[in-house]
């Protein structure tokens, strides 16, 4: 489902008093299942941005729309009908005190349902949801089908995070917001939950938005690479002209007003919004 933000505006009170306004007049599109990784330094609005399109923060002006629905319109929880997400720390995305099956069960049923995660408490899985879990993690080859029954707060990080994209996955959402969800993992588990994302994000075509520090991750990840400085966009790639860059060379644009475009790839451009 194609992602349009139109005219975004956002700001934010300074500590002492002020304003700063990190978005003024942002528009940013991509096409139905694109794979758009976001990069860009601190404080650039990264992480500000899938808020925004999450709904865990009001706008202050302008549109985001979802194929034609008016997600900006809608409370967060509703908005978990269309869209998965996976957050930096690996204790965010799942409840510790429930199993593994019971953890999947909610995120499916909040999905199908648009409840709040509050409203889905007391739920169980069923004998056809254990059966349908159990085949979905051998599918994925993630070494958990047979722990079922495991609370969820006695796994791993690398573990978990790895279960908060499968359960942000179920359902087949249309939008999959990815917020450095590899940040807080050492190289092994990174590594694991980037295959496992860039597997997911193929079988399910949703359209994707990856924050990352990574610079490595934003040269081989998705299919268009933007950058982001102070709420403006400054540098957008597609997977051909980013093929002539380096980490090196990305660092070296983070300070600039505005990174020069290569002409774009037709096949590549954005849609319009």
């Amino acid at each position: 489902m194609s992602l349009a933000i139109a005219n975004l505006s956002w700001g934010h009170p300074l500590p002492g008093g002020g304003w700063r306004q990190l978005f003024d007049g942002f528009n940013l599109s991509c096409q139905s299942g694109q794979f758009v990784v976001v990069i860009g330094n601190n404080g650039s609005g990264k992480s500000t941005l899938l808020n925004l399109i999450a709904g865990t923060l009001k706008l202050g002006g302008g549109t985001i729309t979802l194929g034609d629905r008016p997600l900006h319109r809608y409370r967060d929880h509703r908005r978990a009908r269309w869209l998965g997400r996976v957050m930096q720390n690996p204790l965010e995305g799942t409840c510790p005190g429930l199993t593994i099956a019971e953890n999947l069960r909610l995120a499916e049923r909040r999905r199908r349902s648009g409840l709040s995660a509050s409203g889905l408490l007391g739920l169980r899985p069923s004998r056809g949801d254990r059966h349908r879990y159990r085949e979905l993690l051998e599918q994925l080859g993630i070494p958990l089908a047979g722990r079922l029954d495991t609370l969820v707060g006695e796994l791993s990080g690398g573990q978990r995070q790895t279960l908060s994209l499968v359960m942000a996955t179920l359902g087949a959402p249309e939008l999959l917001l990815l917020d450095e969800h590899t940040a807080a993992l050492d190289p092994k588990a990174e590594a694991t939950v980037m295959g496992l994302t860039e597997q997911l994000v193929r079988q399910l075509g949703a359209t994707t938005f990856m924050v990352t520090h990574s610079l490595e991750q934003a040269l081989r990840y998705g299919d268009r690479l933007v950058m982001l400085r102070d709420g403006q966009l400054i540098g957008d790639w597609s997977a051909g002209e980013r093929a002539g860059l380096t980490p090196a060379s990305l660092r070296g644009l983070y300070g600039s007003a505005i990174v020069g475009a290569t002409e774009p790839n037709p096949a590549d451009a954005p849609a319009a919004p």
